[in-house]
């Protein structure tokens, strides 16, 4: 049989036995088999909290999880999604340490979070080593491709990008992973002035379109999908890019932007730590690839406190859901990458911060107090 004390965790007493799983996860005998565990989630309803406003890639994901995930959770619970935009993902993190810790409450919040932490940089109540990780769907880096475009009514080609003093360059906030890239370019000689306040992705693309900014790193074959119109009716140009940039091996075959890679159609266009490397230090360079390396954008969490047996039945049907061909399908559809990546590699690949050099992580800690400090529009 089995307890629970009063702190949450589970004791198995009787004729089971303790042991001890890879990965410091205390495991009980054969009480806690799915059969059992079923139990934690029949009749039941899940949460999943997502820390950005509906109709973003946070949410869409969120609510595809909702829709999967029951078929590889014991007990098929019933699920339900909300939003609790604000701070980055920060008002979302704070609220799940409040939240339920039976494992019938999923939460998000952007990687770059867990990064503040390592670094010291997260407020005082973020610890971010007490939250169950389940992983991250898009956080593999398999297929990751940026790209940076300027709109063509500003500029035509990367030279006039160059002769530029402060192009426009708006994010959801500095909190998240696409907002700590801007806060970079920022702090470099690149021609940027960095601004946030949107609600999500959905927000920058038509904030872009609308012409509120100049330039944009939202530009890769998953926008040129969604918005072919502005490739076919040339309303922007690629700059430069960074990570998967080869054309026949990473990006579509039948897709604006990679066909106008492939044709030549801007030679300008390459590897920013190659054809622009003289716009940064090679200490920002470092501490650029640090963030880098962490691929991805959105991590799912429980709250503080879930038994570890209950964790790891969830980062299971976590992570078996962002495998199954029907998920991946359904992301496909909505123009959504899918890399999935587990609970216990994604905060592994967050530790690769302690390998940077002093003078390289000083940079990443400048990055983070930077990002405290919000830029308005």
């Amino acid at each position: 049989m089995k307890t629970e004390s009063r702190n949450g965790t589970i004791t198995c007493i009787g004729r089971l036995s303790w042991g001890l799983a890879l990965g410091g996860i205390l495991m009980c005998g054969p009480a806690l088999a799915d059969s059992k565990l079923a139990e934690n989630w029949k009749d039941k309803t899940v949460t999943i909290s997502v820390g950005y406003k509906a109709g973003g890639g946070a949410d869409i994901m969120a609510r595809l999880l909702a829709v999967h995930l029951p078929k590889f959770l014991p007990g098929a619970p019933r699920m339900a999604v909300q939003n609790r935009p604000g701070g980055g993902t920060l008002t979302n993190a704070r609220d799940m340490l409040r939240r339920p810790s039976d494992g019938t409450y999923i939460g998000q919040f952007a990687q770059s979070l867990m990064l503040a932490g390592v670094l010291g940089q997260a407020p005082k109540w973020f610890d971010w080593k007490k939250y169950g990780y389940l992983g991250m769907v898009d956080g593999a880096g398999e297929k990751t491709f940026y790209a940076v475009c300027g709109r063509t009514d500003k500029m035509k080609n990367l030279k006039d990008f160059l002769a530029g003093k402060e192009w426009r360059w708006g994010e959801i906030s500095p909190e998240t992973g696409a907002g700590k890239d801007l806060v970079w370019f920022s702090m470099t000689k690149f021609p940027i002035r960095a601004f946030f306040g949107y609600g999500g992705s959905a927000e920058v693309a038509a904030a872009f379109e609308r012409g509120e900014m100049d330039v944009t790193s939202r530009c890769n074959e998953t926008t040129a999908k969604r918005y072919p119109h502005w490739f076919e009716e040339n309303k922007v140009v690629p700059l430069f890019g960074w990570g998967q940039l080869n054309p026949d091996k990473h990006l579509p075959p039948d897709n604006l932007l990679s066909n106008g890679l492939r044709e030549g159609k801007w030679p300008w266009f390459g590897d920013m730590h190659k054809t622009l490397r003289h716009l940064a230090s090679e200490d920002q360079w470092a501490a650029l690839d640090a963030m880098l390396a962490l691929q991805g954008t959105h991590v799912w969490a429980l709250p503080p406190g879930v038994p570890a047996p209950v964790t790891k039945v969830l980062q299971k049907a976590f992570l078996d859901t962002a495998k199954s061909p029907t998920f991946i399908a359904d992301m496909t559809k909505r123009d959504r990458p899918v890399a999935p990546l587990s609970g216990p590699e994604t905060m592994k690949r967050v530790q690769t911060v302690q390998d940077l050099s002093p003078d390289g992580k000083a940079v990443l800690v400048d990055v983070f107090k930077k990002s405290k400090k919000k830029k308005k529009k």
